[in-house]
């Protein structure tokens, strides 16, 4: 045996002596705790000098939603420790509505792959358009990328971001 699994032998020996001669009392239950003299005066309003009183008394019980008044954690069920954030806009204030983006006026004709690059063909109106990647058409719209099956255009006078399906890359 090596010096180590002596030490170890000789220290679990000394524990198992030390356990089995040490004073152990049938004491050892759950023990209640009993309220101080201070505690009891403060509930009850009392200031009996010799603490014979002996009555304690809840004050209120209040659930964890009154308590905190964010409620418990859904996945863990514990109480929220960071109150909830402020709403950015007072709760009668109006907010305007979102612009709205005009309708797409462009619809899809085809594509094809030329030199790496992908062009793609649109009609609007009577009109053929064949447009490529960061082209900007007629000053309101502007071709943000051509990635198949999606083409991303951008709205120039509101810089709202549309998309348009253009099929995949077959």
């Amino acid at each position: 045996m090596k010096l180590q699994h002596i030490v170890m032998a000789v220290l679990f020996f000394s524990c198992a002596l030390v356990l089995e001669f040490t004073n152990h009392s049938q004491d050892d239950g759950i023990v209640e705790a009993a309220p101080s003299r201070s505690v009891l005066n403060a509930v009850t309003g009392a200031s009996d000098p010799h603490g014979t009183t002996g009555i304690v008394a809840i004050a209120s019980v209040r659930s964890r939603e009154d308590r905190s008044g964010t409620g418990a954690h859904p996945l863990f069920n514990t109480m929220m420790l960071v109150p909830p954030l402020p709403s950015v806009a007072p709760a009668h204030a109006d907010v305007p509505p979102l612009p709205n983006t005009p309708p797409m006026p462009f619809t899809y004709i085809g594509k094809q792959q030329s030199a790496g690059h992908w062009e793609v063909y649109l009609a609007r109106g009577d009109d053929t358009l064949i447009v490529h990647d960061q082209m900007v058409i007629n000053g309101d719209y502007r071709v943000d990328s051509i990635a198949p099956p999606n083409m991303t255009l951008v709205y120039l006078p509101l810089k709202l971001v549309q998309t348009l399906d253009i099929g995949d890359a077959d």
